[in-house]
């Protein structure tokens, strides 16, 4: 018993020291940005795939149906095409190549640059829709991969201070099977929760504004609570190499005994993250000072992602020990008893 009980305990997780190893790392190993700057460039300079005809297509042929024209459609619903129009003619497909819940970190893929400091970029109008879907399986498993890639490289980086391409290779069909198999769960999840949910939405919505805002604000904060503790589940995947399924289960456990820390571990991330995000946008998009907010974000999303790593490496080690040692000294009570 006593042995147990003098058995030095794990140093806990620290953010300073996490964020500090995180930046270090990619300091010393500077050209893993290439990646998340290289899709910048091509959302911002390469050909901006869209599916602009075919949306306006599909619109068009439901609002001349006649169907369509005898039910009582009001403003409501030529209100959501008009919005849908707008955006499918700033969408751009290549920005599926941001995948999550593994990525690669980008500026532009959230808000879609329209201009490029020549003048214009190169329009490709998809109308097929057998095409659309090609492309846009394409483009996710592309993105995942390359996401696979470019995590395995900051894990290595973080943890030996070098890159290894090919013991990177070498796991990579392992970690983008894992990723894929954890990403359609999620979906799945989501998907379950949504669809009754956005029911329920609807018909509250229909008693008032007001109650039909607090369902869809009730129905956030339900997700945020679920989400939380799956904000660490694909990095057991490439730092212990734990399957989906496990490393699901050890980032909730982990989330769970390390609340405090954890949360503002990640407020400190999205604070920093968000906050330098409002000066790499302050460049326009046809200027090609935009190059330096590419750059200072893909720098700073690297080190962030590096730190996560740090940080889950130290909180599990802390985790899995403290539960180790708290089972050993309840077996040894029993035995006693």
């Amino acid at each position: 018993m006593d042995k147990i009980e003098s058995q030095v305990m794990p140093s806990p997780p620290n953010l300073v020291a996490s964020l500090r190893a995180g930046f270090d790392a990619i300091a010393n190993q500077i050209p893993i940005i290439l990646i998340p700057i290289a899709i910048d460039l091509l959302l911002w300079l390469g050909p901006h795939l869209q599916v602009k005809s075919l949306v306006n297509n599909y619109f068009n042929a439901m609002a001349s149906s006649t169907a369509f024209n005898t039910i009582q459609t009001g403003d409501a619903i030529s209100t959501i095409m008009d919005t849908m129009r707008t955006v499918a003619s700033q969408y751009n497909m290549l920005s599926l190549l941001r995948t999550i819940p593994v990525g690669i970190p980008s500026l532009l893929a959230s808000s879609l640059p329209q201009e490029v400091p020549n003048g214009l970029p190169l329009y490709v109008d998809l109308t097929q829709p057998i095409v659309v879907f090609v492309v846009a399986i394409g483009m996710l498993l592309i993105g995942l991969i390359v996401g696979c890639f470019y995590y395995l490289l900051i894990v290595q980086v973080s943890f030996s201070g070098k890159i290894e391409l090919k013991k990177a290779i070498t796991s990579l069909m392992w970690s983008s099977l894992q990723v894929l198999s954890l990403a359609l769960a999620l979906l799945l999840l989501f998907f379950i929760i949504s669809v009754p949910s956005s029911c329920a939405i609807s018909a509250i919505a229909l008693l008032g504004i007001p109650l039909g805002q607090f369902a869809f604000f009730l129905y956030f904060g339900v997700l945020l609570w679920l989400a939380f503790p799956l904000l660490f589940s694909a990095h057991g995947i490439f730092v212990n190499h734990n399957n989906a399924l496990v490393s699901v289960q050890r980032s909730m456990v982990l989330t769970r005994m390390t609340l405090p820390m954890t949360s503002l571990f990640f407020l400190s991330i999205f604070a920093i993250s968000e906050g330098l995000d409002i000066l790499w946008r302050v460049p326009p998009e046809n200027s090609w000072l935009t190059m330096i907010g590419v750059g200072g974000h893909a720098f700073i999303t690297s080190a962030l992602l590096a730190a996560s790593f740090v940080y889950y490496r130290d909180a599990d080690r802390w985790t899995q020990e403290t539960l180790r040692l708290f089972k050993t000294k309840r077996e040894t009570q029993i035995l006693n008893s």
